[in-house]
This record gives C-alpha cells, structure tokens and sequence, in this order.
C-alpha cells in the first residue's frame, strides 16, 4: 500500500500546533492568536510576514490559485448566521467580533526555495484552516474565553458550517484531520481542480501545552512516535481542520476524515499488506488535563464508500458489521468502538463512521482492519468472456454462500455495478463466467460473500478483491 513521503520534521509540528490554535506564553496565559488571512496571503519575505515556511504568496499561481471559503455560517439553536457569502481567494471583509476562517499553507517552499526532502514541498502537503474571531489585526482562536465582544455567539453547541473551494489543488486531496465534533462532510469533485468540501462541526475543548516545557517527543510528528507530556497547561474551546494533499497515499483514501476531542494532533498511517490493509488512526494528548484530572479524548473515523470498495472490497451497507478497531501503542483504556453507516442524503456521505470514545493518552493507535479474511481470487478473460475463480471457504461449506461479483470503476468512485453472482460448491469454491464486455482485462472487481440460509440468510460472511488478467 502506497504509504507518505517523508515528514519534514520541524514545519510539520509547527503546522499541526498552530492549527489547533492554542499555546501557552511564559506568563502562563493561554495565547490561541494565528496570523489573518491577509498576513497569510503575502510571499515569505514580504514585510510584515514571520515564519519560516512560505505563504500563498509564494505559490505557483500567487493567492489567486490557492483554496478559499466559498461560504461559511454560525448555527445556533437551528438559526444560521451566514459571515461569508459566495467567498473568493481574496480575504473577506471582517470586523471585530466577526467569526471568520484562515486558511494557512504548511511546508511550502518560499520563492527561490528548491523543494526536497527535509526542506519544503513546491505546493503545500498541508493546508490548514483555522475557525476563530477577528481581533485588530490578528485572529483569536479561543472561543471560551473572547478577547472582544463576539458579533455570532459560539459556545460547545455551535455549529459551524463551511464550504471549502480547493482551487488548483483539489486534484491531490487526500485525507483530512479534525479538531472539533464532525457532524457532516461532503467531499466532490474529487481528483478534480473544482473539488470542495462541505462540512459542518462544533468547536471541542482542548488542551493547551506549552511546548517549551516538555521534553522533546514525537506527539506532532507525521507519524505520531510518542507523546510523554504530563500534563497540560491550559485548554481552550477552539475547531480547526488539516488537508492532507500528500499524493503518495492510496487514491481510494481521497476524501477520508477524522476528527478528534481532547488531542493536540491526529494522523492517518496506512498499513498492513493489499490482502490484508490496515488503517492506523495516531492521536496524542497530555496525560492529565491542567486541573489535574485524566485528560480522556474522542475519535471520529469516516470511511468513504470508494475506500471500503477499493480496499476491501465491501459494501457501505455492509460495512457496520465488518470491521474491528484495536487498540495499538501505548497501554490505556477506551470504550468499546461502535460502528455507524452514513449516507449521502443525511450525512453527506455515503460511507462508515468509526466512533471511539473515553480514550486515555498519550499516544495510542487505533487499527481499522477486516474481521475475517480475505478469499483469494483470480479472473482470466478468454475470447469474450472472463472467468471468475475462488479458493474453498470453510464457512460456506455445509451451506452453500452466495457471491455477487461487483466491478469497482475507479479509485475514487463510491458505487460498484454488479457482474453477476452465483452460489458455492459443496466446497465452498467459487466459478462464474460472464460476458468481457462486463468484465474486461484490467478491471477490478470485488467478491462479496452472504449466507443463503438459516438464521444468517442474507449476511455478510467476507469479500476478496481481485483484477482481471
């Protein structure tokens, strides 16, 4: 499976603190301010502009090329309150007290910069975009404790509702990473220039650290290594989101999120084998909260339907019952995962919610893998019709199984067509023939196992996934 570039150490934790929008000063006072949008859409070595990295100013393309928010509303008790309305990649009009939306590029190359390994990408392998108020001239990120009086009241019941233009980088869109409670996402036009999010999700509590006090750790690194902080410094009630455009990752993952409640960073990390994939969800957060209590934390998986066909080769109406999550990394306590099937119509997509909750830190990995393995297949076109072929199943020996041969079109499509289907042999093998005009050479296809009878009639016993020769 295809797995990330190599992370660029330093900007990478950088970015990941910044989006969650909090750190802690000397004085011990929580500072949550990120530079507006204006001070990001300059070039790095413009005056006025700090940081290392470049801004959207240094993008091929300038500011004009970069993601933006087409629109963005403040929903409370049902009422929305629309800031931005038909946005562009110019910064919007704000005033103080305004919630409004950053968008930041991470681990761009300023201009002249040559792009390589350990320095800067040519395009960003991040974007981030921060939720906060307008304060003079910088952002606030802190909706607990406002520094100026808020014009679109926010609380932990608020729901902030974004549109997400990708611009000319919509094409490398892979997964994307939450700080705040999901409770919609759409992602179309996906692999596509015009691709856009929409996603709706409430502000979370936490925690905020001060960096400069803990020991060097691996709790923002891509991927996460460790994270031995005893306890936090503070919190903050803030929502923020990370893209990850990091093209190396398996294209079937375009437009997976996660979102995350009492962690200061998340990562998705493929693993596994292509029989046997493996989707390793990293979060990480402080031991105990700043009052002293154990600091426990939320995560929310979506897994898209082109991921679930692509990579297991399951139905999104199947999906519930396939997979289990375990616990990896180090030791700790959650509840039990629970697993929810979302759909276009009421969630925005159609796909696989996986719920962890109650989780204890520092830094445990949460493995989403198949429940029961995979049969292995085979297909072989002759003249015009290909042959599908499949090893004996134990569990469909005493009573026959039925499998329905679907052809997957794309990478990033969510819906498979069905071939054929045909029940087993009294061992539990597998052969269907069907027309090449339906299953040509190079396609791939997805066979999916149900019980015929009994008490089980019409459940899923396992899936393979195979292409044609």
């Amino acid at each position: 499976m295809p797995r990330f570039r190599r992370p660029i150490a330093v900007t990478a934790a950088a970015a990941a603190i910044a989006a969650l929008g909090a750190a802690v000063t000397a004085s011990g006072a929580i500072s949550s301010g990120t530079p507006s949008q204006a001070s990001n859409d300059v070039a790095a070595g413009d005056a006025g502009s700090s940081g290392s990295g470049g801004l959207w100013g240094d993008l091929p393309g300038g500011v004009a090329a970069r993601p933006y928010i087409r629109s963005l509303s403040v929903i409370n008790g049902g009422v929305a309150t629309p800031v931005i309305v038909d946005g562009t990649p110019t910064a919007p009009p704000t005033q103080t007290g305004d919630v409004t939306a950053v968008v930041a590029p991470f681990n761009l190359c300023r201009a002249g910069e040559s792009p390589g390994p350990g320095r800067c990408y040519a395009t960003p392998n991040r974007v981030g975009i921060s939720l906060g108020y307008v304060d003079g001239g910088s952002v606030e990120t802190d909706f607990a404790t406002p520094g100026a009086p808020l014009r679109q009241p926010v609380d932990a019941g608020t729901v902030f509702d974004l549109t997400i233009g990708l611009n000319t980088l919509g094409t490398t869109l892979r997964w994307s990473w939450l700080n705040g409670r999901l409770d919609y996402w759409s992602a179309t036009g996906l692999g596509r220039e015009d691709a856009q999010i929409h996603v709706r999700l409430r502000p979370v509590v936490t925690p905020a650290i001060d960096w400069s006090l803990v020991p060097s750790n691996g709790c923002t690194a891509t991927p996460i290594r460790d994270c031995a902080i005893a306890q936090s410094q503070g919190q903050t009630l803030s929502a923020s989101m990370v893209l990850s455009l990091d093209d190396t990752l398996d294209a079937s993952l375009t437009g997976a999120v996660f979102a995350t409640r009492g962690a200061v960073a998340g990562f998705l990390q493929p693993s596994g084998t292509s029989d046997a994939p493996v989707l390793d969800l990293q979060v990480a957060s402080a031991h105990l909260t700043a009052a002293g209590a154990p600091q426990t934390g939320e995560l929310s998986a979506l897994i898209p339907a082109q991921a679930l066909l692509n990579l297991y080769g399951v139905p999104p109406a199947d999906a519930a019952a396939f997979f289990t999550t375990r616990r990896t990394g180090d030791a700790g306590t959650q509840n039990a995962p629970t697993f929810t099937r979302w759909t276009a119509a009421a969630d925005g997509t159609d796909g696989l919610l996986v719920d962890v909750s109650g989780i204890t830190f520092s830094a445990p990995t949460y493995a989403v893998a198949r429940r029961a393995a995979a049969v292995r297949t085979s297909a072989l076109r002759a003249g015009g019709r290909t042959t599908v072929t499949a090893g004996g199943l134990r569990a469909c020996r005493a009573r026959a199984c039925t499998v329905t041969v679907m052809r997957i079109p794309s990478r990033t499509a969510g819906r498979a067509s069905v071939v054929g289907s045909a029940r087993t042999s009294v061992v539990g093998s597998f052969f269907l023939t069907v027309p090449a005009a339906r299953l040509g050479p190079g396609s791939r296809y997805s066979l999916v196992y149900r019980h015929t009878a009994g008490t089980k009639k019409g459940t899923l016993v396992t899936t393979a996934l195979g292409t044609v020769s």
